[in-house]
Formats: C-alpha cells, sequence, structure tokens
C-alpha cells in the first residue's frame, strides 16, 4: 500500500478500533452525560500498591487516590500537604521534625495520624523486601511518634533531601489498620488512600474510573468523575480526542498538537518541563569505551532535534540539570562536533567505514515524538560511524532490566524529576550504590558520596554542578533537552493546569474558572 494511501486509512481504522470497544462506549456514553471528564493516557500503574514501585510515570494516577505527606505546586515549589510544618532540627539534616494535620481521613473513613506514616515509611519498608520504597529511606533509624499530629524521623547519616522525597515518587501513605487488617493483595485490588479520588473501577492496561471522595482533606473536587482510558498509540490517542471521545489526551505528536488546536472545539498546551531527555548508558561493551561514548554525544546535533521535533520550545541541556532546577548550569556546552566524533571513533578504531554496533532502545508513543527523535539520532550516528539497532521497548521492561543490571544496550529515556534537586537525578541514576542508577561506576559513588551528606545547601549545589560536568565529560551522561508536554483538550469543561513537572492532575483543574 503506497504511503499516503496508508495514511487516510489509518485514523478511520483507529477509530473502529476505538468505535467497537464497550470500554470507549461506556466511556464516551457517561462523558455525554455531562457528569464525567475522560483522559487518554499512555501509561498505567505497575500496582495499587503505592510504595512498591517507585515509577515518575505513574505518579498521577496513584495521587489520584493516595496523598503525599508533602506537594509539589505547579511550578515545583514543595509545600505542605500531610505534614502541615517540617523542620530540621539539628543542622546536620539527621533529625527532622514533622507535624500533621488534624483533619485527614482516608476513603474508608479513618482518621490519619502519625501512626500511619510510620507504618508507610518505616514498619512496612523495613519488613518487606519487595517495598522499593526501602531503598530511598535505608539511612532512616526510627519514625518516633510524639503524638497523633507529631513525630521525628531519625536517621544514621544525613538525609538532606528527605523532604524533597516526602513529595515525589513512591513517597504516599497508606492507612495502617486497613492495610493490616485485609493484606496485600486485598489492598491491592481495592486500594484505600486519603488522596482526592476514590478507585471504584479498574480493568489493567484499558480503563480506570475515580469518584470525587467528598471529604477530602483540601476540599472536595470540582470535577466528579474522571474516567482514564490508558491508550498507548498516540495515533489512537489523537483519533479519540477528534472523535469526541475524550476530554483531554497528553503526549502527542506535537505536528498532531498544533493541527487539533486549529479545530475551535479543542485547544493545545505544549511546554516545556524540568524533566531532561537523556541518553542512558550501561557500563558493559561496547560502551565501556569512553571513545565510543564522547563520539556518540559529539555526533548528536541537539539543537536540531528541538527544532525539527518540538519547534524550539526546550532547550537543549548539556548536563542532567535542566533550566529552571537549582544545579543548572548555562555556562556549560557540549558541543555538536561530528569531526570530533569521528576522531574519537578512529582512535577506537571505528569509522564511517567500519561502524560500531550498538543496541539503542526508546519507548514509542509514551513522550511526544520519542521514537522519530530516536530514529533522527541513529542518522546521525551512522554518519560518524556508529550502527544502531533501534528497537522499542515499553517503560516497565527498561526499568525492570536497568534496575538489574540487565540492560543490553542505550536508552532514549524522559527522566522525571519533580523536585528539580539534582540528588534525585545525577545522584540516583549515576550512583552504583543507588537501585535506580543505569550507568555504575565507582568513581561516581567516590564523587556523589560527600554530596549525600552536605548538608549545607549552597555547597552541595556547587558540587552537583561540578559533578555534572564532569560526568558529561567522562560520557557517563548523555543529556539531550528539557521535557515537554504535550495536552490536547477540550475548551470545556477541564480547565487544565500545565505543571512544570509535567503531571497531569485533574483535582487541581478549576473548569468553572476555565
Amino acid at each position: 500500500m503506497k504511503r499516503r494511501a496508508f495514511n487516510q486509512l489509518a485514523p478511520a481504522g483507529v477509530m473502529a478500533l476505538l468505535m467497537g470497544n464497550p470500554v470507549v462506549q461506556r466511556a464516551v456514553a457517561q462523558q455525554a452525560g455531562g457528569d464525567t471528564l475522560t483522559l487518554a493516557l499512555p501509561n498505567d500503574v505497575v500496582t495499587w500498591d503505592p510504595n512498591a514501585r517507585v515509577r515518575p510515570n505513574q505518579i498521577e494516577l496513584l495521587k489520584a487516590v493516595f496523598a503525599q505527606p508533602l506537594e509539589y505546586d505547579k511550578d515545583s515549589k514543595l509545600q505542605p500537604s500531610l505534614i502541615s510544618k517540617w523542620e530540621w532540627l539539628d543542622d546536620t539534616g539527621t533529625t527532622l521534625g514533622l507535624h500533621f494535620r488534624d483533619d485527614v481521613l482516608f476513603h474508608n473513613g479513618d482518621r490519619f495520624t502519625a501512626e500511619d506514616f510510620r507504618f508507610s515509611f518505616f514498619e512496612r519498608p523495613r519488613s518487606e523486601p519487595d517495598v522499593q520504597l526501602r531503598f530511598i529511606w535505608n539511612t532512616l533509624d526510627d519514625i518516633e511518634i510524639v503524638s497523633p499530629t507529631q513525630a521525628v524521623m531519625r536517621f544514621n547519616s544525613p538525609m538532606v533531601t528527605a523532604p524533597e522525597f516526602l513529595g515525589f515518587t513512591g513517597a504516599f501513605v497508606v492507612p495502617k489498620a486497613y492495610f493490616q487488617k485485609v493484606g496485600l493483595d486485598e489492598f491491592v485490588r481495592k486500594p484505600v488512600g486519603a488522596g482526592p479520588y476514590r478507585l471504584v473501577e479498574y480493568q489493567r492496561d484499558s480503563r480506570l474510573v475515580f469518584e470525587a471522595f467528598e471529604d477530602y482533606f483540601g476540599g472536595a473536587a470540582q470535577i466528579k468523575r474522571v474516567v482514564v482510558l490508558i491508550v498507548k498509540d498516540p495515533t489512537a490517542r489523537v483519533s479519540a480526542l477528534e472523535a469526541g471521545q475524550v476530554n483531554l489526551a497528553t503526549n502527542l505528536p506535537l505536528r498532531e498538537a498544533e493541527r487539533l488546536g486549529r479545530n475551535p472545539r479543542l485547544r493545545t498546551a505544549i511546554t516545556p518541563t524540568i524533566d531532561n531527555y537523556l541518553i542512558s548508558l550501561v557500563n558493559r561493551e561496547p560502551f565501556s569505551d569512553k571513545n565510543l561514548r564522547l563520539a556518540m554525544h559529539h555526533a548528536i546535533d541537539k539543537k536540531a532535534l528541538t527544532k525539527a521535533f518540538f519547534n524550539d520550545i526546550p532547550q537543549a541541556t548539556y548536563t542532567l540539570a535542566p533550566p529552571g532546577t537549582p544545579a543548572y548550569d548555562p555556562d556549560f556546552v557540549f558541543p555538536y562536533d561530528p569531526a570530533k566524533a569521528i576522531e574519537y571513533l578512529a582512535a577506537s578504531g571505528f569509522g564511517p567505514d567500519k561502524p560500531i554496533a550498538i543496541k539503542f532502545f526508546t519507548t514509542r508513543g509514551v513522550n511526544p515524538n520519542d521514537f522519530e527523535m530516536a530514529r533522527a539520532i541513529t542518522q546521525m550516528w551512522s554518519k560518524v560511524g556508529i550502527a544502531a539497532d533501534l528497537q522499542v521497548i515499553d517503560p516497565p521492561v527498561y526499568q525492570a532490566k536497568a534496575a538489574a543490571g540487565e540492560l543490553e544496550g542505550c536508552m532514549l529515556w524522559l527522566g522525571g524529576n519533580a523536585t528539580g534537586d539534582p540528588e534525585l537525578t545525577s545522584g540516583y541514576a549515576l550512583n552504583p550504590r543507588k537501585p535506580f542508577a543505569v550507568w555504575r561506576s565507582e568513581d561516581c559513588a567516590e564523587k556523589l558520596d560527600p554530596l549525600f551528606k552536605e548538608a549545607d545547601y549552597d555547597k552541595r549545589i556547587e558540587g552537583y554542578k561540578a559533578f555534572n560536568i564532569w560526568a558529561v565529560q567522562q560520557g557517563y551522561s548523555l543529556p539531550l533537552m528539557q521535557g515537554v508536554v504535550s495536552i490536547v483538550h477540550t475548551a470545556s469543561p477541564p480547565g487544565y493546569t500545565p505543571y512544570a513537572s509535567g503531571w497531569v492532575l485533574p483535582y487541581q483543574w478549576r473548569p468553572n474558572q476555565a
């Protein structure tokens, strides 16, 4: 079939599939009744045990059901939530005092207290090895309960970013009494949190239905019912919007998002985030060759990528700290230099006439233009003598392989960090002692260990700036550009609010003010 003919038929085919799906039909019928906001998102949760897996790309769904001790606002500034006040009780970052709200209810009517906080962040991580949260809080000696509304976190070594982690992925509070009563399996089947919505229906990788929790401590959500359709194909998300089957879809190809925005019924929002597109490398052949790593970086024309795929909306990045974050260094640039790339490869015996073969992984449709950008990068590499075998991989598979040290090649990835703090990017992505590290080498740990203990904020940030530059010069880190979130939504009723983190949080939307 000719390409033009295929392109003309593809949307109709996708539409037929959607319209024939009873799940979508039911969502459309409810939406027509005016009582439901329907979203098309690319990712489901890994599990409804919110502390079991630390995954930034599932935080939006978990935040609907579960409350966090602290929150990040739309500008990624840390704000009170379950914790009304926090303060370091020493100058070493080892004793953190917490004050909790006294008006928080879980969905089953239980009142939140310091006991639930201790259970979520200390008791479960210590007793259940599968709870990934334990890797973050492994220096926590105890959580001392002072009263139902007060607690003290005591660490055996400085954890100066504890407040930042209390508002980040994996940091959710579960009700101790309910969890212990029903057990893990039943909790995952019927999760109970203290978030703005209750989960009332769930079909994995297909459909989620949330209903507003009227007793939510932040006030009942204005949008009373939210249906989320998990639609992994970006073309299908576009078609669902055009057919009026959903109110909002995320992570659309930018050209499609701009085209849809010309429809008077739709609105487009394309904004840069404080996330970072990067290429994650593994410390195994052939990437253990520094010449190859530096050649890969010099061969990428980042400005061409931002222009071709994102209309110059994001800035190119040269370290793992993007613009808008504390460790961003506007003065450092790693140049696009194909001649330099060829020179590095020649030193290792490779070049355009004798290319080196690598495996290169990417997601497809999870983030805007992810596969298309990866394909363009392989073409840039091929010009200097790097033959990349491009393969598509799902985020959970990538994350599991990276954590186990089993990733066979490099990966185009959007690193999410709503906190902006460099410890949660560089400190974890490049620290071989952390389970979230992809590149693992001891020289990184030697430089990072002191920064994890540095209580002086300014010294810590300057230390990360220096580390980030050093990591790029070693070829351990290949940053590309700021993240981009592309949203298209109906003019009514979403009241969509963009977040610097890229989060889609219906609770925060005010449709009556849109």
